[in-house]
């Protein structure tokens, strides 16, 4: 993998990274892909979590953010509108605040 730091970076637009970024990511996740394969664990994100907050449901998202938690060592917690504070007025904003201080 590269030694280039990604850390504290938002993904919108690949417009916002250089072709030495971008290429990281991918040789990144080819990487992981090949390790995945070969069944060769690859823990990167063990002990953190990915907290999912969904207004929607939305099965192959969530799926997928689990999966990929799961063999990255981690683990997701799944929360919707309708089962959180957000459905009794809480705003996104608080909602997200308050579990950015239990997740990574």
């Amino acid at each position: 993998m590269s030694n280039t730091s990604l850390r504290g970076r938002d993904f919108l637009t690949w417009l916002d990274f250089s072709r030495d970024e971008i290429e990281a990511m991918l040789d990144t996740a080819h990487d992981l892909k090949r390790k995945q394969l070969r069944r060769e664990k690859h823990h990167i994100l063990e002990d953190m979590t990915l907290n999912m907050l969904f207004y929607n449901s939305s099965l192959r998202t969530r799926n997928s953010f689990e999966a990929g938690m799961t063999q990255l060592g981690g683990h997701a917690h799944y929360i919707d509108a309708g089962t959180s504070q957000i459905s009794h007025g809480e705003s996104a904003k608080d909602t997200g605040i308050i579990l950015s201080s239990y997740g990574h």
